[in-house]
C-alpha cells in the first residue's frame, strides 16, 4: 500500500513531536518534502509504503497531536 499525508502547523512547535513518530516509521517513509512560512504555515508532505496497518497507526498518531491538520490518500 502507499499513501500520502499532508501536515499543516500554525507555527512549528511541535515539529519535533511530528519528527519523533516519522522517525519510528522511518522505513516507510519513501520521501518527503517541508514547506516552510507558506502563507504564514508550515507545510510538511511525505509519501508512506507499507502495511496498511502501519499507515493507520502513523495517522492515529499524528491525529493525537493538538495544533495541526492533517490530509491523507491510500491508494
Amino acid at each position: 500500500m502507499i499513501g500520502t499525508i499532508t501536515i499543516i502547523m500554525n507555527d512549528n512547535k511541535k515539529s519535533d513531536t511530528i519528527n519523533e513518530l516519522l522517525h519510528s516509521f522511518s522505513d516507510n517513509i519513501l520521501g518527503r518534502m517541508g514547506l516552510p512560512h507558506v502563507e504564514g504555515k508550515f507545510i510538511l508532505t511525505f509519501v508512506f509504503k507499507g502495511k496498511e496497518d502501519d499507515y493507520d497507526n502513523i495517522i492515529t498518531g499524528l491525529k493525537k497531536i493538538d495544533g495541526i491538520k492533517l490530509g491523507n490518500l491510500k491508494i
